[in-house]
């Protein structure tokens, strides 16, 4: 560690105090780069007062080299340290840039993000199971057509309804399935599951950075 220019600060939100009090003088002067949830730039920086900080929300999917990452600087860090930790996540999919209000959000967003997609995943396959569908031929068709409307939105940009339209024929099969859907309140379910979401997270942060 003492020979690196940049170290990652990737442990449990609840152990970042004793790692940073027993490593912050070799530290000093270097980039940190955290990937600790809730745990806010200056509360980093109160425990290495001699790092620049840099804070980052990736997801599960960096495994695979596609996640979803924001990243925010501390008072310490610099704009070209930012730059470094922008291009160093740009290697393990898409990253935004943005102001550090926005984080807790976006952990409970992005962050948990692919829980709410498999959980989404799962439904798909059971309900294809539902209908009799030979079970690796619906784990396949629930996965790619994942996989495919993903790069679809990708690829044109355009408003998910605009899109989910194209496939809807008046009194046809797919307008009956969305009816059911609309009926049982899906988007309001997602919606209010991410809300509750995003407070706890904010509530975890609030007791984390000692603000309580």
């Amino acid at each position: 560690m003492s020979k690196a220019d940049i170290v990652f600060l990737s442990v449990k939100p609840g152990q970042v105090r004793g790692v940073l009090e027993e490593i912050s003088s070799e530290i000093e002067g270097k980039l940190l780069i955290s990937v600790a949830a809730a745990v806010s730039t200056v509360f980093l920086e109160s425990l290495a007062p001699g790092a620049r900080v840099i804070r980052a929300m990736p997801n599960i999917n960096v495994i695979v080299g596609a996640s979803a990452t924001a990243i925010t600087k501390g008072k310490s860090a610099r704009e070209e340290d930012l730059e470094i930790a922008k291009k160093l996540f740009s290697y393990m999919g898409e990253v935004v840039v943005v102001e550090e209000k926005y984080l807790d959000a976006i952990t409970a967003f992005s962050g948990s993000g692919p829980a709410y997609v498999l959980q989404f995943y799962e439904s798909l396959l059971l309900a294809g199971l539902k209908i009799g569908l030979p079970r690796e031929v619906a784990q396949d068709l629930a996965l790619y057509t994942i996989i495919g409307t993903a790069k679809l939105l990708e690829a044109t940009s355009g408003h998910p309804a605009e899109l989910r339209d194209m496939v809807i024929t008046p009194g046809g099969v797919t307008i009956e399935g969305i009816y059911v859907m609309e009926e049982s309140g899906f988007k309001a379910i997602v919606m209010n599951a991410i809300e509750r979401a995003c407070e706890k997270s904010k509530k975890i942060a609030e007791i984390l950075n000692g603000q309580e």
